[in-house]
């Protein structure tokens, strides 16, 4: 049996799981991908978490969560400080609104969520870095971006799922 400053530890290291995976998943998602013809790209990764542990534990995942992970992925991806923050907080409260719609319905339907989601922060990312920097944008690198998005979001999603049934209480 687990002492009490034990148990407290376990249930804090619990709670604190949605924020680390969606850091972890910032973190990888600064590694580019070369795609022949266009480029490198990279998977939105921390906005798939975020997406994800905003429909099925928003108790647990909240702003604050969202705009540090932001603040981080901006650093890292050496982007203006706060773009991805603005964004992340903004599609965080967008999916808490809409959540209802979203959770305990079908896969299928999680996936549409997360498409929509997706598609609209993507491309307003890319408009308003083409506004800060006064240059257009290419298009193809982010329409690749959002296709591999779409087309990677079962398996971290599937981890995740994997991950709350084993380690977090149901709410």
């Amino acid at each position: 049996m687990l002492t009490p400053a034990w148990q407290r530890f376990d249930n804090g290291a619990r709670m604190v799981l949605p924020f680390v995976t969606t850091l972890m998943l910032c973190l990888l998602s600064s590694i580019r991908w070369p795609i022949p013809f266009l480029g490198t790209v990279a998977p939105p990764l921390a906005l798939m978490a975020i997406y994800y542990w905003t429909v099925h534990r928003p108790d647990l995942f909240g702003s604050g969560g969202a705009f540090f992970i932001g603040l981080l992925h901006d650093v890292i991806n050496n982007l203006p400080l706060g773009l991805s923050a603005l964004l992340f907080v903004a599609a965080h409260q967008i999916i808490l609104r809409q959540r209802r719609f979203f959770s305990g319905h079908s896969f299928f339907m999680l996936w549409v969520g997360f498409i929509l989601t997706v598609t609209i922060t993507m491309i307003i990312e890319e408009i308003l870095l083409g506004v800060i920097n006064w240059h257009g944008v290419p298009f193809r690198p982010v329409l690749m971006q959002i296709i591999l998005a779409i087309v990677l979001f079962p398996l971290p999603c599937w981890l995740l799922i994997r991950l709350q049934r084993a380690a977090l209480p149901q709410n």
